[in-house]
């Protein structure tokens, strides 16, 4: 099953002419073991984003770097929240959140991405 990072890697070998050899060589890394993260076998870590973002020439907080951020986490199986430095109710809404977030439904989940999108655009 290919994930959201394995979309976006191979789109960006295809849109620069390289073989998946060459991408993996870029980064340090088999080809064989990139082939595994393009197909979900295997998770991406945050070491391998950087590498990545390096490779392809990506700078960061630059919306190149933020898509393939974006889609490495959406390709992992388990999303960490960092929660250092927030306040107590901070901490309570993402308690509550991963402990509902199986049971929401998608029109719920519709309203949350807004107020969460409003949310980013306003920050």
């Amino acid at each position: 099953m290919i994930t959201e990072i394995g979309k976006f890697l191979r789109k960006e070998r295809i849109d620069r002419s390289l073989l998946l050899k060459d991408m993996a060589e870029g980064i340090g890394v088999s080809a064989a073991y990139l082939s595994t993260i393009e197909t979900g076998k295997r998770q991406i870590t945050r070491d391998l984003v950087a590498k990545l973002a390096k490779f392809l020439g990506y700078r960061e907080g630059g919306e190149q770097f933020s898509a393939l951020e974006q889609a490495a986490l959406m390709s992992k199986d388990q999303i960490e929240i960092e929660t250092r430095g927030m306040s107590i109710r901070h901490k309570e809404a993402a308690l509550a959140f991963s402990r509902q977030f199986g049971e929401i439904g998608e029109s719920d989940l519709e309203r949350i991405l807004k107020v969460l999108n409003s949310a980013q655009r306003k920050g």
